[in-house]
């Protein structure tokens, strides 16, 4: 059995201070959302397995806040080749790993358009979304259309003034 964690990065400012998209950070509102969403994992023990995540400030700033709030931290590995990445990317980056537990953090639209394909729901993330799915394989080369199973699905609400 295989589990998949895909998170999509927390609430981000329209624009970063260099211009280009890659270096936008988070929001207030986005800081609040990956601090839940950390609390939310740790308090129901959901393991992480191995993360891959994103080499976007926004990706890197959702991991890091996720991660202060996990006893046991997992190894992380920031790739550039997951910024934007469509499902087939993401899937060809899933097929490279041995681990029964992976953790996608990503981005829109890549990340929805891969949780629908897995699952063959219709699914559109939202920001700071963690959806698990579970694969009844033993080899990530096996995952297809329609193969996995939603067995999580938890967003945190934050109300801002």
């Amino acid at each position: 059995m295989l589990t998949l964690q895909l998170i999509r990065h927390a609430k981000t400012l329209q624009q970063s201070p260099t211009g280009r998209d890659f270096d936008r950070e988070l929001m207030e509102k986005g800081i609040a959302q990956a601090n839940l969403l950390g609390h939310y994992i740790e308090s129901h023990h959901i393991g992480m397995g191995k993360i891959l995540c994103s080499s976007a400030a926004r990706t890197r700033q959702t991991h890091s806040i996720i991660s202060r709030h996990i006893a046991e931290p997992s190894e992380a590995e920031f790739r550039d080749s997951l910024y934007h990445a469509s499902p087939d990317r993401l899937l060809m980056e899933l097929t490279r790993e041995t681990g029964k537990t992976i953790t996608l953090i990503g981005h829109n639209e890549g990340i929805s358009e891969f949780a629908s394909f897995c699952s063959d729901e219709d699914i559109q993330m939202q920001t700071s979304e963690l959806i698990t799915l579970s694969f009844p394989f033993e080899s990530w080369d096996y995952v297809t259309r329609g193969t996995g199973i939603i067995s999580l699905r938890y967003r945190p609400e934050v109300f801002l003034p």
